[in-house]
């Protein structure tokens, strides 16, 4: 995350403009919403396991999953 967050500031110097710090701190306050909540949190974790799953009906799923997982703690953290 710190890497990320030095990237963003470094881009913002550069770009001479605070969206690559808005962003960063949209997608860090999603990954902290997911980490608060238990059942996002093994949703997440799940998902992640199975990307690479050498079966690719289950690989489909684990990044349908995933991104669902995403979209719900964005929702959350916009409301």
């Amino acid at each position: 995350m710190r890497r990320t967050k030095d990237d963003a500031f470094a881009k913002a110097v550069e770009w001479r403009s605070l969206s690559p710090v808005r962003s960063w701190v949209l997608a860090w306050t999603r990954d902290i919403e997911i980490a608060r909540r238990p059942d996002l949190a093994a949703r997440h974790a799940r998902a992640r396991s199975n990307l690479e799953h050498e079966d690719a009906a289950t690989a489909r799923e684990a990044l349908r999953e995933l991104s669902a997982v995403l979209d719900e703690a964005m929702k959350a953290v916009r409301a």
